[in-house]
């Protein structure tokens, strides 16, 4: 990739370290627009703030210190004071004396006066509370759901709200799990102001670190600790990335007409499901002794990715054959993910993407769910399922086949349930979260053979971590640079392992969820639009057991698109050629004469229907899930929308396979569409059953 064509202009980051947070900001204006600034009739969230100085007086000083870049000449109280979409979570001035008598009493200021604060705890107190929301509407408290808010304040930190109620029953609003808003949803012409009784401040402590220090996590924290996972889960930011590319990050670029910009950072995130005290109580389970002999009784652990070896259940618990070290591994996610990321709700069936604008559109119509790679060198998986509200762990259910919702009268496993919060205790920490959940998480034999023999279907940002706890996936920054796509250099996605130079790597998210994106037919609303002569190659998710699967790769062909040879095998170095050249255009690769496509409306009844999916399996394709909701149809319905079976053989568990396409078109602007992958067993491709229809 060239990575220094076609840059228009730098978009500064200022990295800002306060006493209380390590403050970060992003963004793509070194000046405010004085053309912007209040010509409304109404208020501004600045004339709030001003008209109202017995509550606000502290609040407007900081802001005038405190520049929203370091390459910007205006203050915060301009930035307020112009057009946009901003969401403040005001603290008053009882509030903000208090945090800074808090600082003071541990020696972390020198004064407790405000006109004494340094910048770096005034940046501190005023990017936490602010969320620039661009193009979006601010939030008002209809659109809080338990869990963090989906855009990051100015501080690059997720916002959490929680809920209570006081001693008359009325619902109280947590943010950060310690502020109370005393009045929310005062609403003025650039967004939402609410008006918070403590200063909202992040921890700047680790996950591992959150864990061993809550009291209700006593017991799994220190097992983090015994196993040395606390330390492997320390890592905040990739600072020689950062060094690399101060030049480019977080600056626009374009390939051709397609405008987007590069990440400002490379952050470094985790997730870690972990049983309360009382949750491992139930189970007789009190301290490390007897949860091995919980484990060796129950054989967990012992299993195809492990090559059928017993777990060691010696004291070495270094190790990552030991069977405590597996347990706790199989509760790690190397990525940072919200709440309400452990699922993306998108454009599943009976919701296309024009009805989602709402941000509280919570009430799942089918079950969605993540298949997520777990951390040690087993190469396991989690799958989480969202359903009604809840999310679950490794839940096992039967489908109606006609509205593909869960039969209440068939759920086999319900899965274990994911908590969104701690209660009063911090859940979010500088480099990741944690959730509680209701039941002992294991690898047990239901996993591999119940659980995860399906199929599994992989968007691909999912396989990327970077793009996960780095809060790209899904979304669209057009209103800071460009079209609002991503580009990446060629080292910052670790699961792709090779990439050439040549390689534009744009990610296309389409979070609007308007006008023409109730079109998109795409798998969550989102895809990898791969130009240039592209050559690259990504690691495969894992197999639950050895077996044989067919490797598939969803298609939305059109005559834009490129063509590439595909190669599958477990050196990546050295991946062998499958098949000839994927075709997109939809003038040769993908027509019906090529793929046997044939509308089921044109067949009519189910016996001509059948016929038809297997004449296309013999040419090597099938038609895109009806999981997939268009604007008034599916993806089975569009003979565009297909999937390739790319290779049918055997997979090993525990094994780590790789994928590459390669370019074989000579021209740099043909598009390669990346979407998604699925991995299905052959218990189901070629089961009792037909595989469904999904």
């Amino acid at each position: 990739m060239k990575l220094f064509n076609n840059i228009k202009k730098y978009c500064g980051a200022a990295l800002l370290i306060g006493a209380a947070a390590a403050v970060t900001l992003n963004s793509c204006s070194e000046k405010i627009d004085e053309s912007d600034l209040y010509t409304f009739t109404g208020e501004m969230m600045i004339d709030h703030f001003e008209n109202n100085p017995e509550t606000f007086s502290s609040y407007l000083t900081i802001l005038g210190k405190v520049h929203p870049s370091k390459r910007s000449s205006s203050t915060m109280k301009e930035l307020l004071a112009a057009r946009g979409h901003y969401t403040c979570f005001a603290p008053t001035n009882e509030a903000i004396q208090f945090y800074l008598d808090s600082l003071y009493s541990i020696g972390q200021l020198t004064s407790n006066q405000l006109d004494q604060i340094s910048d770096s705890v005034a940046e501190a107190i005023v990017f936490n509370s602010i969320v620039q929301n661009g193009e979006n509407e601010a939030y008002a408290t209809t659109d809080f759901e338990e869990g963090a808010l989906g855009t990051t304040n100015m501080n690059d930190r997720y916002i959490d709200i929680s809920y209570g109620v006081d001693s008359l029953n009325n619902t109280i609003i947590y943010v950060n799990v310690h502020s109370q808003i005393i009045d929310g949803d005062i609403e003025v012409e650039n967004g939402f102001i609410h008006t918070i009784d403590k200063v909202l401040s992040p921890s700047n402590v680790s996950v591992a670190d959150l864990v061993i220090n809550a009291e209700n996590t006593k017991f799994f924290g220190s097992l983090l600790q015994l196993t040395g996972w606390d330390v492997k889960l320390q890592a905040y930011k990739d600072e020689v990335w950062e060094e690399k590319y101060d030049d480019i990050r977080g600056a626009p670029y374009t390939h051709g007409s397609w405008n987007g910009m590069y990440p400002n950072h490379r952050y470094l995130g985790y997730t870690v499901f972990v049983e309360t005290d009382s949750v491992f109580a139930q189970h007789g389970i009190t301290d490390v002794e007897s949860l091995k002999n919980w484990l060796r009784e129950n054989a967990y652990y012992n299993d195809d990715t492990s090559g059928h070896t017993e777990p060691s259940y010696g004291d070495d618990y270094d190790s990552e054959d030991n069977a405590v070290n597996q347990f706790v591994s199989y509760h790690l996610l190397p990525e940072r993910l919200t709440f309400d990321k452990l699922v993306t709700f998108a454009n599943e069936y009976g919701c296309s993407a024009g009805m989602m604008s709402s941000r509280t559109a919570t009430q799942f119509y089918v079950n969605v769910w993540e298949y997520w790679e777990t951390m040690g060198k087993q190469r396991r998986s989690v799958k989480v399922t969202g359903i009604r509200g809840e999310k679950r762990i490794n839940r096992v259910s039967v489908y109606n086949l006609t509205t593909y919702r869960e039969r209440t009268s068939e759920i086999t496993i319900p899965g274990i349930k994911i908590n969104a919060n701690n209660g009063s205790y911090n859940n979010q920490a500088l480099n990741g979260y944690y959730y509680p959940i209701d039941d002992i998480l294991v690898w047990n034999q239901d996993v591999p053979t119940k659980v995860l023999n399906e199929r599994m279907r992989y968007d691909v940002t999912s396989l990327f971590p970077e793009l996960l706890t780095n809060g790209i996936r899904q979304n669209r920054n057009r209103d800071e640079c460009g079209d609002g796509y991503w580009y990446f250099t060629t080292d910052y996605i670790d699961n792709v392992v090779a990439m050439s130079n040549e390689t534009e790597f744009i990610y296309l998210p389409n979070q609007g969820y308007s006008g023409a994106s109730g079109s998109w037919m795409n798998y969550q609303i989102d895809e990898f639009n791969i130009q240039g002569i592209f050559d690259f190659t990504m690691k495969l998710p894992p197999v639950p057991y050895t077996g044989t699967y067919e490797l598939r790769y969803g298609i939305n062909a059109n005559n834009n698109r490129g063509m590439a040879q595909v190669y599958v095998g477990t050196n990546k170095d050295n991946l062998p050629a499958i098949g000839i050249p994927l075709d997109l255009r939809s003038s040769s690769g993908t027509n019906p004469t090529a793929t046997g496509w044939v509308s089921d409306t044109s067949l009519g009844d189910d016996d001509a229907i059948n016929e038809n999916d297997k004449a296309m399996r013999n040419l090597g394709f099938m038609k895109g899930p009806k999981y997939v909701q268009l604007a008034s149809s599916t993806n089975r319905d569009e003979q565009n929308a297909l999937r390739k079976i790319i290779y049918t053989g055997q997979f090993e568990a525990g094994k780590t396979y790789y994928i590459r396409f390669k370019s074989v078109l000579a021209g740099t602007n043909y598009e390669f569409f990346y979407d998604y992958l699925e991995l299905v067993p052959k218990s189901i491709y070629a089961g009792d059953e037909a595989e469904d229809k999904w």
